[in-house]
């Protein structure tokens, strides 16, 4: 006869044979999922180190498109080609349900302009920015005031 802690199917070592095969499961389960974790086209947890951060844009090879908001409810696609340099806007008629090219211009002039349309040029912009390093560096040197007006201070 059995004692009251005796269970059937114990073994004279003590161990549960069921026991032991549940823990054996729950180690292969574990072996599984290790290996399908680290497989390279599972989601994985970590970030990846990235050679190239690219904005949130779809495109490759020189040729990028962008969604756009022309007016209020007015919604289309800035189409860039890097290569070529040029850039192509096309609008969405929801009524045509169509999408159509509505400007298309090269800028590969463009990027060589300094000085086109613009309120402060850029010569002045750099005169600016050597007044506020001259008057930092007056305040640095033991001074106490920094020689600019208080909108220059608030900037800092």
């Amino acid at each position: 006869m059995t004692s009251p802690t005796e269970r059937p199917g114990n073994t004279t070592s003590g161990r549960n044979p069921v026991a032991t095969a549940l823990w054996a499961n729950a180690a292969l389960l574990a072996v599984i999922a290790l290996v399908l974790l680290n497989r390279s086209g599972a989601p994985s947890f970590m970030s990846a180190a990235y050679g190239q951060n690219q904005a949130p844009i779809a495109g490759g090879a020189g040729v990028f498109i962008m969604p756009a908001q022309m007016q209020t409810n007015v919604w289309g696609a800035y189409l860039l080609d890097v290569d070529n340099k040029t850039i192509c806007a096309y609008q969405f008629y929801p009524g045509e349900k169509k999408l159509r090219l509505t400007a298309a211009r090269s800028y590969k002039w463009d990027t060589r302009l300094e000085n086109f349309n613009t309120d402060i040029p850029p010569k002045e912009v750099k005169a600016l920015i050597d007044r506020q390093a001259a008057a930092q560096q007056q305040g640095a040197g033991g001074t106490g005031a920094a020689g600019g007006n208080d909108a220059e201070a608030k900037d800092k």
